[in-house]
């Protein structure tokens, strides 16, 4: 059983907890691509050596895994795609979504479920998707294809089916370093038993937008959205309501932590200020929403004493600074998020003639029990008064 994610608030903390990718309930084999047999994966193409995986077209998926060398290319973290460490396990696959004028072909990933679909019982289906950092393009239209035959064609061309999973598929799926998830409930009409992942639409209907290659990437990008994939599910359920897939921020991001605490109703404005810390999601730099509440005090008490100077210091997790071996955009983590929570309070009204910003890494942690919730004690920004 693997872990994904869902939010529970628990009295003086809010964190968020793991949702069960669990294999027991599964209908896709091998839906985490974990079983791997044939010959060591040197090469893109490699799908048909993760069980229960292929591909419907000429054009073959893609294998990744952290057992393969540097030099097949097909590596995880790093790959000829970019730098992706797998959601679960050592394993993921990758296909091309959507390509510059159709220059290249798409590609598919197929599998056949553990039984056959019930004729009007609902099913969720879901997997998780992230753009590869080398890919010009981001792209809509990720969607998901059941049969009840298995589709097998002899040429690389685009598959153009009536998708229903999921319902909306304009959305742009852009983030480099998050596993998003792409779900939707599915009705099934009796006897579907082949799951295929991919881009089903027309070239010219899918919404596309050009993407930044990440900071310490040298490497080109390709003309192309091209997209790791993990964690594939198909599910029976009850209800609507039990099918959903919540973006994993950041690729690991557990927990945030939040305490719900007050300050000392005597203490000063400068006090008040000097006690404030700003959580963040592992890897996330942005200002998180959740933090809005202490952002307004921290505000309020910098307006009520006009000569209160502060340094906001960034930290980041152990995980985040070993990562950063791997992922040279990840160095700057910590002060992008003493910049982001800088941004907020300058956008809030205070004089950014008030504000310095300043980085401390990983090397002081606040808490080293090295548990989840403790590590989200580390993945913060503090508040230093300046004279």
């Amino acid at each position: 059983m693997r872990t994904l994610f869902l939010s529970l608030a628990v009295i003086g903390t809010t964190i968020t907890f793991a949702q069960d990718f669990d294999l027991d309930r599964n209908m896709v084999p091998n839906g985490d691509f974990e079983a791997v047999e044939g010959k060591k994966l040197k090469r893109a193409g490699g799908i048909i050596y993760a069980t229960g995986w292929g591909s419907p077209t000429k054009e073959n998926a893609d294998l990744f895994s952290e057992s393969a060398t540097v030099e097949s290319n097909v590596s995880s973290p790093k790959n000829f795609a970019g730098e992706q460490s797998a959601l679960s396990g050592i394993n993921y696959a990758g296909i091309r979504m959507w390509s510059y004028q159709n220059k290249e072909p798409r590609s598919y990933l197929q599998s056949k479920l553990v039984k056959p679909m019930k004729k009007d019982s609902l099913y969720c289906v879901r997997y998780y998707a992230t753009l590869g950092d080398l890919s010009k393009y981001s792209t809509g239209e990720l969607g998901a294809y059941l049969s009840k035959q298995k589709v097998e064609k002899d040429d690389e061309s685009s598959l153009t089916y009536e998708v229903k999973v999921p319902n909306l598929r304009t959305k742009l799926y852009d983030d480099m370093f998050s596993w998003q998830g792409v779900c939707g409930v599915y009705k099934a009409d009796g006897y579907e038993q082949y799951l295929i992942l991919g881009n089903f639409a027309a070239t010219e209907k899918t919404p596309n937008a050009k993407t930044k290659r990440p900071r310490g990437e040298s490497r080109p990008q390709m003309f192309s959205a091209y997209y790791y994939i993990d964690n594939v599910e198909v599910y029976p359920i009850k209800n609507r309501g039990e099918c959903t897939c919540e973006q994993l921020d950041k690729a690991e991001s557990e927990y945030i932590f939040s305490w719900k605490g007050t300050n000392n109703p005597s203490w000063r404005p400068a006090e008040k200020v000097d006690n404030q810390v700003f959580y963040f999601k592992r890897f996330q730099r942005s200002f998180d929403t959740s933090m809005e509440e202490r952002l307004n005090q921290m505000v309020d008490n910098m307006e009520l004493d006009p000569t209160i100077k502060v340094k906001l210091v960034g930290h980041m997790d152990a995980t985040e600074m070993e990562r950063t071996r791997v992922r040279p955009d990840l160095l700057e983590l910590a002060k992008e998020r003493a910049a982001a929570v800088q941004d907020a309070l300058i956008e809030a009204g205070i004089d950014a003639a008030r504000i310095s910003v300043d980085a401390k890494a990983g090397d002081v942690p606040v808490d080293n029990s090295g548990t989840d919730l403790g590590m989200s004690k580390n993945r913060r920004v503090e508040i230093e008064l300046v004279k």
